[in-house]
């Protein structure tokens, strides 16, 4: 768990990183921030660190394996052992920042990088060094009451409510690359993993959290992409499978490997393939899955979306499953009409 009751925001640089594609340069501040206003302060925290609210955790790398050649490690490394370097190493940072954002559609936007102490995380104390990006603006109506006529004017600015890309990077783990929270809202499109990728170059910690989301997630795609191809499944018994994992995954504090596979794909065959299909899921993430873990109720609760099942029947219908194929029939009528049945106890 992430506690910010006794932290502090100690120090914060901004820049502005133009856009690369347009020839626009960065505008370095020339000094740390002077934050005097505490009503600003107030706002600065609260946006800052507001948004890292779940555990999930990842940890700086580099294509050799060696973390201490990823830029950031270093840059960040540098300031949790002098907070006094912050400005000096921020310039790094945005330069960095600037050179991995090539990309056309990459917006400009302001750089700040924060320094936090007395942050409680998992029955610790520590420091954090913070790096976001704002990207997108938005408009903002102002009504001037100082003078008889009231005046209605307009401005552009960040929403504090929202945060386009930010990282905060914890004092611990150094070693395996510090554990980090990571949070880029603008992920949807393809140029958008320069942040994490290019810029950050992070992998998802090999804690709980993130097993219990492989797990789901491999279970999931191995229901789309394998059962109804190799074993002619439908969505009924795509629906059944889905519901066993959702049962399993809520309902045990450990998974263990062997016990989830027999629970919930039945079939010897079935779970065959799933562990053949786990080894390709395995390479294609860069990821290993354990046979056992501590299953994460955060993970689980994230994830609850993957085990709805729809059933999208021409324009007309959409029949949400959520367990109990028994109760729902699938048939044709002497005309030729497909049809479902279902059974029910009570009608809300």
């Amino acid at each position: 768990m992430i506690n910010y009751i006794e932290a502090s925001l100690d120090a914060v640089v901004a820049h502005y990183i133009g856009s690369h594609s347009e020839r626009e340069d960065i505008s370095y501040s020339k000094e740390v921030l002077t934050i005097e206003d505490e009503e600003l302060y107030d706002v600065l925290f609260k946006f800052f660190l507001n948004h890292f609210k779940e555990p999930e955790y990842f940890n700086f790398t580099f294509s050799s394996g060696e973390v201490e050649l990823n830029p950031v490690f270093n840059f960040v490394s540098n300031i949790f052992d002098d907070p006094g370097c912050i400005h000096e190493q921020s310039v790094k940072i945005a330069r960095h920042l600037y050179e991995k954002s090539k990309h056309p559609n990459i917006k400009p936007g302001e750089l700040y990088i924060s320094y936090f102490s007395n942050i409680h995380i998992d029955n610790e104390i520590v420091d954090a060094v913070g790096i976001f990006k704002s990207e997108n603006k938005d408009y903002f109506l102002k009504l001037n009451t100082n003078t008889p006529e009231f005046k209605l004017m307009k401005d552009i600015g960040t929403n504090i409510g929202k945060i386009d890309k930010g990282c905060l990077i914890f004092n611990c783990e150094r070693d395996n690359g510090f554990k980090i929270c990571n949070i880029d809202h603008s992920n949807r499109y393809k140029e958008a993993i320069y942040w994490r990728e290019d810029f950050l170059m992070l992998k998802p910690r090999k804690d709980d959290y993130h097993q219990t989301t492989n797990y789901i997630q491999a279970t999931k795609n191995f229901i789309k992409d394998r059962m109804a191809k190799e074993f002619d499944t439908d969505k009924m018994d795509e629906a059944a499978v889905m519901s066993r994992s959702f049962d399993y995954f809520k309902k045990q504090e450990k998974f263990d490997a062997v016990e989830y596979e027999e629970r919930v794909f039945r079939d010897g065959k079935v779970v065959e393939a799933f562990k053949d299909y786990k080894q390709e899921y395995e390479g294609s993430r860069a990821t290993a899955l354990t046979d056992s873990f501590d299953i994460s109720s955060y993970a689980v609760n994230k994830q609850s979306r993957i085990f709805k099942s729809i059933i999208k029947l021409d324009k007309n219908f959409h029949i949400y499953i959520h367990g109990d194929k028994n109760k729902i029939l699938k048939g044709v009528d002497d005309e030729g009409k497909k049809y479902y049945m279902l059974y029910y106890d009570n009608e809300d």
